[in-house]
């Protein structure tokens, strides 16, 4: 297993054209190589699901099911999940809970003025917005690793290997 300092995960939801949604999470080490990898099976809601929930049934299924399912699941102790959808930050979990994102994007999907996040910048090229306090140290760790490699990259590997796992089943 590896030291709990070196790694670091990605979490991932995708909504599938036909409304099934299926969740990922990569954990890596300090160089992005994957030291776990951990999925859910695709689940679609059912009608009478839609009609209960409204327009809380994707929170739910993110937040409450896959995320948290996911969380849960992994092997590895990473020192914090980063995640690309604000959603995410409201899933419970003893790891923190990150949003990153380039400020070379022209919209952003943080809102600053949300009292339930605080945010920060890494360097000059990274937004992230979080839930707790990040210490000094998970910070300094954050913008290191974001001058080592392309920390948003293995976002686009776990979307890539999601949709592989839908295209298998």
């Amino acid at each position: 297993m590896a030291d709990v300092a070196s790694v670091f995960g990605y979490l991932g939801i995708e909504k599938k054209s036909d409304e099934t949604y299926v969740g990922g999470i990569l954990i890596s080490d300090y160089y992005g190589i994957p030291v776990e990898f951990k999925y859910t099976e695709p689940i679609k809601p059912t009608n009478l699901q839609k009609i209960l929930y409204g327009k809380s049934i994707e929170k739910y299924l993110t937040v409450d099911v896959l995320s948290k399912k996911l969380i849960i699941s992994i092997q590895e102790k990473p020192r914090f999940i980063l995640v690309r959808d604000m959603t995410l930050l409201q899933t419970q979990s003893k790891y923190p809970l990150i949003f990153l994102e380039s400020i070379k994007k022209e919209t952003t999907d943080a809102d600053a003025t949300d009292d339930r996040y605080r945010s920060d910048m890494i360097g000059k090229e990274y937004k992230i917005v979080y839930v707790n306090n990040l210490t000094s140290d998970e910070h300094q760790w954050l913008t290191t690793i974001s001058k080592e490699i392309d920390i948003l990259e293995p976002f686009s590997r776990l979307k890539e290997a999601l949709d592989y796992v839908c295209s298998i089943k």
